[in-house]
């Protein structure tokens, strides 16, 4: 069976000799430091590999010694976009999931490292989160890629530390770590602006939904200190109204995407981060929405042109009783015409010469009387 395998597409096993040059060969160091480090996690270096495993070391040796030179996203305008993604964040929280989910975090704190000091931001670790490694790391339950990782993942946040990019939060966290997340984030969401990174969809969806609570109540503004209100200018406060609550699941490379809630079949599903709500029609609703739109245009053009045709139809009908009325009239022909025209001549012929016998005999009286 092993042969077998070995001629299809399963990679060869790389021998031990081969695993601690190839890693000392990449990290610039030597095989017995290699050797030294993979030891110091569980790992037995005398051991052959497959390749999933040799990716696995590789982070032992990245997160041990601190060179992550090889988990950068090569993707022309990536830093960019991302720059863009997490410059409107005042505080970028990380849960456990993510920082134990493959080699992905390697590659988001590497692409993000530079952007957060530039941007003079954090992200914020709780001390949960440490917990939770440190359980995890012993425990017999979970796979060995699992323990090995939340072995290795605190040495990286400490690093970070050191280097200002992670800061250890120390919320005095009590009980279920979602809850205690869900309230804080309900304490400081009125006055900040919040990324959550978490693989927890459940979690999730429930800083979302806070999210759109505080979406129609103006952004508290944060207390200053005493120099800014001396040296401020005064000028007229206006409510900022925007999204305050983000929760994003780190991919494949290390991308964020982030979680939506679809206000009409409300489900959540994941898509790019852009900077809107997290309330948001889903593909499938979208689709059906727009479709029931395309039906009620077409009714109501089916509605438009029957009532068209009905007038047009009651236009025609009065036309044809008009014709039928004017078909109905008496004709006048130039004969009637003239007819006419002599009888009206006639009468005021006799109207003038009744006025010229009135007028006559008014006269004969006048001369009678003198």
């Amino acid at each position: 069976m092993g042969k077998m395998k070995g001629r299809g597409n399963a990679p060869k096993p790389k021998p031990k000799t081969e695993v601690t040059s190839l890693l000392a060969s990449e990290f610039k160091l030597g095989a017995d430091r290699i050797a030294t480090t993979l030891r110091s996690v569980g790992i037995n270096p005398d051991l052959p590999v497959n390749e999933e495993e040799l990716e696995l070391y590789r982070e032992v040796i990245a997160c041990k010694v601190g060179d992550r030179s090889r988990y950068v996203n090569t993707e022309e305008g990536y830093e960019e976009a991302l720059d863009e993604q997490l410059r409107s964040f005042d505080e970028i929280y990380v849960d456990t999931a993510p920082i134990l989910q493959k080699d992905w975090f390697l590659y988001f704190v590497n692409d993000a490292m530079a952007i957060i000091k530039r941007r003079k931001k954090k992200l914020i670790v709780l001390e949960k989160t440490l917990e939770e490694l440190h359980g995890l790391k012993n425990n017999p339950e979970k796979d060995r890629e699992v323990r090995i990782r939340a072995t290795i993942r605190p040495d990286l946040l400490r690093f970070l530390a050191r280097k200002g990019v992670v800061r250890i939060g120390d919320t005095g966290s009590i009980g279920i770590a979602d809850d205690h997340l869900v309230r804080l984030f309900a304490h400081v969401g009125s006055a900040m602006d919040l990324l959550l990174i978490t693989q927890d969809r459940g979690l999730s969806e429930r800083i979302v939904r806070l999210g759109a609570e505080l979406e129609q109540k103006p952004k508290e503004e944060q207390p200053k200190r005493w120099y800014e209100r001396l040296f401020a200018k005064k000028e007229e406060k206006e409510s900022v109204v925007g999204h305050r609550m983000v929760a994003c699941k780190l991919v494949e490379q290390g991308r964020l995407k982030r979680l939506y809630i679809c206000p009409e079949c409300q489900e959540s599903y994941y898509d790019d981060l852009h900077a809107c709500g997290g309330i948001v029609l889903c593909g499938r609703c979208y689709l059906r929405l727009k479709e029931e739109e395309e039906r009620q245009v077409e009714v109501n053009r089916k509605k438009r042109e029957a009532e068209l045709k009905a007038e047009e139809e009651r236009q025609r009908r009065m036309e044809e009783e008009e014709r039928r009325r004017e078909a109905m009239r008496p004709k006048e022909t130039v004969e009637d015409r003239l007819l006419v025209q002599k009888k009206r001549l006639y009468r005021r012929f006799l109207c003038s010469l009744g006025l010229v016998a009135l007028i006559a005999v008014v006269a004969l009286i006048l001369l009678l009387v003198r």
